[in-house]
């Protein structure tokens, strides 16, 4: 596929997309709608829309978006157990942000050892917060000597895991400016 020369142009693959129902398709135009991107006005209503459609076909991405949304009342009212319920489904998919974001809410509601749970397997999953909190509650004698090293060790084998080269060079483009993610 030649490469997208403007942005009307990436609206209009979106647009075929989504006619296929395409669940990336919908979240990466509900995301310009949320930043003002691609020319288009910054519009919550049709983000939140199009982040709905595209968490209904099953992106995480999506219902990590409405958590956010829900939470901190970016164009909705604020609705924790709607935030809750959202950030559940992402984590569910894998979505490891979405789990400690699960963690937090259930340190809010005093439910330690649940939270300590989302921690760990957020931690495994190769989400660095979540390994130092992990490691907060060892030191606090809320995580055992093996569960912190279980996690410890999957963690590292997650992020050896996804180390190559071709990562690497890619990862220092995107901090240099050299290129947008999505396009």
């Amino acid at each position: 596929m030649p490469p997208i020369s403007s942005d009307i142009e990436e609206i209009n693959r979106y647009k075929k997309r989504m006619k296929l129902n395409d669940a990336e398709a919908f979240f990466m135009l509900g995301g310009a709608y949320a930043r003002g991107e691609l020319g288009l006005q910054e519009d919550m209503s049709k983000a939140l829309e199009l982040w709905n459609k595209a968490a209904d076909l099953g992106s995480c991405m999506a219902h990590y978006s409405l958590g956010i949304m829900y939470n901190i009342a970016d164009g909705v009212e604020r609705d924790l157990d709607k935030a809750i319920h959202h950030w559940k489904l992402a984590a569910m998919g894998g979505h490891e942000m979405a789990r400690q974001h699960l963690g937090t809410s259930e340190i809010q509601s005093g439910n330690i050892d649940r939270a300590i749970k989302h921690f760990m397997i957020a931690a495994r999953s190769g989400e660095k917060d979540s390994l130092k909190i992990v490691g907060d509650g060892y030191k606090a004698k809320q995580v055992t000597k093996d569960e912190y090293a279980s996690t410890l060790r999957a963690y590292q084998e997650t992020n050896d895991g996804m180390k190559s080269k071709q990562r690497d060079k890619a990862h220092n483009a995107y901090q240099q400016g050299h290129f947008d993610v999505g396009r």
